[in-house]
Formats: C-alpha cells, structure tokens, sequence
C-alpha cells in the first residue's frame, strides 16, 4: 500500500491523470488528495497550506505532481512547498512539454507519464 497526495488544481486535467497513471502501477494506493466531490468547505488563508490539507500530506508516502507551469502559481505549489518542508519525496510527472520553473529550481524529479518510469521512482523513494 502506498499512500499518495496528489496537488492539484481543478482547472485542468493533471489529477485525473496522474490518478489514471497510479492505477495503472503495480501499486495499491490510498489517495490522500483533496477529492471534487468533497472539497474542503473552508480554506484557511491564513496559512500558506490549509492545515486541513496539511493533514493529508503528512499521512502521504509521496507527492506526485504535475510538472505543469501553472504550479508556479496558487496553491498546488505552496502544498509542494509543505511536503518537501517535511520530508515527503517528492515527483514530477510530466503531462507537458514545458516544466514549472518552480518545479525545476525546488529540484524535483520529473518523470516521463509512462507507469515503469513513476513505478522506479516510487521504489527508489519509500
């Protein structure tokens, strides 16, 4: 079993593939992301990460983003932020040809969108 939070925005279509890749793994995974169907009713902006969202980064075994550039803006990246903060391995799944500027100069692993390529990172990071 690997748990895994996945930061994301809803304006596009990373979480559910970077969700349709995990499936695809050999891995069983819990998924400790923030779902559409039940968002959080209250975000507390008084906090770079919402300790709501903090909390479920911290029970993930592995964050695994997207290497899109809009991370560099909004919340996706600040969750980024957290889970390296504490220790979470962080990776990149690579669903554009451009990388976050963000996501290059915080040295996070990018990772081709093929199952092997994030199975190998997984089992050389938990």
């Amino acid at each position: 079993m690997i748990n895994v939070f996945i930061p994301h925005r809803w304006n596009n279509d990373d979480y559910s593939e970077i969700s349709a890749l995990l499936d695809r793994t050999k891995f069983k995974v819990r998924d400790y992301s923030v779902p559409s169907s039940s968002p959080f009713d209250s975000i507390d902006k008084r906090f770079n990460v919402d300790p709501q969202i903090q909390k479920q980064i911290k029970y993930a075994s592995v964050v695994v983003c997207s290497n899109r550039p809009a991370n560099n803006n909004g919340m996706s990246i600040e969750e980024i932020r957290f889970a390296i903060s504490i220790g979470k391995p962080v990776v990149a799944v690579k669903v554009t040809d451009n990388t976050s500027a963000d996501i290059s100069a915080l040295d996070i692993s990018v990772v081709s969108k093929r199952k092997d390529s994030l199975e190998t990172w997984i089992n050389q990071n938990t």
